[in-house]
């Protein structure tokens, strides 16, 4: 693979196991993920008689909920039926969060703190049974060097 180009063997994947806990790495459980990126959030600022959309920075900036899919596992300590179910502590508005870590081939990471919106599992005849994860960034995330 040509210098700087990286596959999916080089992408690591490590959140908390509940609000406050212990960053684990669930990366063997991850088959798709949404983008890491960091949107500016913006405001129409077109007046009546512009024949084109304008727009103006607000000066805030947010990452959009991220999803994680996978293959269903309920026997791993550190799996994803034990990692992303959703636990009481994670509705309570005063409690903490869930650190989200994603590595990116040469130690690069995209990390920040996360509420877990949702854990699904999904059965499908003739298939796998698999799981879904949506995860709520909350607050800034950055991008290491």
């Amino acid at each position: 693979m040509p210098a700087g180009k990286h596959g999916a063997s080089e992408i690591t994947v490590n959140f908390d196991a509940s609000p406050g806990g212990t960053l684990t790495d669930v990366t063997q459980h991850i088959l798709t993920m949404g983008g890491a990126k960091i949107e500016n959030v913006m405001q129409p600022s077109h007046a009546f008689g512009d024949a084109w959309a304008e727009m103006l920075a607000t000066g805030f900036a947010k990452v959009p909920a991220i999803t994680f899919t996978g293959f269903y596992d309920d026997t791993a300590t550190t799996g994803p039926h034990t990692v992303f179910q959703v636990k009481a502590a994670d509705r309570d508005p005063q409690g903490a969060t869930r650190t989200l870590t994603l590595g990116f081939g040469n130690a690069v990471t995209f990390s920040g703190e996360t509420r877990l919106e949702s854990y699904e599992v999904i059965g499908k005849t003739g298939a796998i049974t698999e799981f879904a994860a949506v995860v709520q960034p909350t607050g800034a995330f950055t991008w290491s060097a």
